[in-house]
């Protein structure tokens, strides 16, 4: 049986500031979890959540926040601009095609649908 054993950094190992900032970088914009941040680069998370805070702290870093958001409904919406040709459209059903050309209401639409589906 083999096993392979990684370096695991000894407790209170000083660790380089361009390593820490590549590091706390990554924690902050990789997409990934702080844990696997800490994991893949073999940080203990209380130390890199302790680098983040201090970060935080010291303004380097802008924090993701909820900020307020006020819906407004508009009073009407704005009409489509027309188009240079009227609309058309085409249905088959069974033997019956029917051919509407221009706009047309919705509920003689489904009148229509009902008599030929009959």
């Amino acid at each position: 049986m083999t096993v392979s054993l990684e370096a695991v950094r000894r407790r209170h190992e000083r660790w380089p500031d361009d390593e820490r900032d590549r590091i706390l970088a990554e924690s902050f914009t990789s997409g990934k979890t702080v844990a696997q941040v800490s994991r893949d680069n073999g940080v203990g998370l209380g130390l890199l959540h302790y680098w983040r805070r201090q970060a935080r702290a010291a303004g380097t870093v802008e924090e993701l926040r909820l900020v307020p958001v006020t819906v407004v409904r508009e009073e009407q919406a704005q009409m489509p601009a027309i188009p240079a040709s009227p609309p058309s459209m085409e249905l088959t059903v069974r033997d019956v095609t029917v051919r509407i050309c221009g706009a047309v209401e919705s509920e003689h639409l489904r009148t229509v649908l009902a008599a030929i589906r009959e």
